[in-house]
């Protein structure tokens, strides 16, 4: 088990345009904002989902989508640096109409109808994804 102490950082809030990116936006806010780590929570709608789920055994991620519209009815991520950038790691679950929900690993490709996005910066740690051996993944 690995921990880090963190300490509290700047908070933003803001509302993402119609149309626009879920994940390229976020991670596209953090990069102009100097945003190398935060926790991430995002409430609203999307009218393209776009997600996916990790085959353990396979070390590979089964990309998966729905253009059906959908709430955002549970979204938990954080930001990190990849290759040297901002990223977005987040998962979200998504519910149609009729109240069935799908979800996973978020991807780009996600289109906003409308959503709010809180923010809130983490200082005194460094949060570096490299690959991982046991996994296959880019972990801290």
């Amino acid at each position: 088990m690995r921990f880090w102490e963190a300490t509290a950082g700047r908070a933003f809030v803001g509302r993402l345009d119609t149309g626009s990116d879920l994940v390229q936006e976020i991670e596209r806010f953090c990069a102009e904002h100097g945003i190398v780590a935060a926790q991430v929570t995002v409430i609203g709608a999307v009218r393209h989902a776009r997600f996916a789920y990790y085959e353990q055994d396979d070390h590979r991620y089964r990309e998966l989508d729905s253009a059906t519209h959908h709430e955002i009815v549970g979204f938990t991520g954080n930001i990190s640096l990849r290759d040297d950038r901002p990223f977005l790691h987040a998962h979200a679950t998504f519910a149609d109409a009729d109240g069935a929900t799908v979800g996973g690993h978020l991807l780009p490709g996600c289109e906003i109808f409308a959503g709010e996005v809180m923010i809130r910066e983490i200082g005194g740690a460094s949060l570096v994804r490299r690959p991982d051996e046991a996994t296959g993944l880019a972990l801290w």
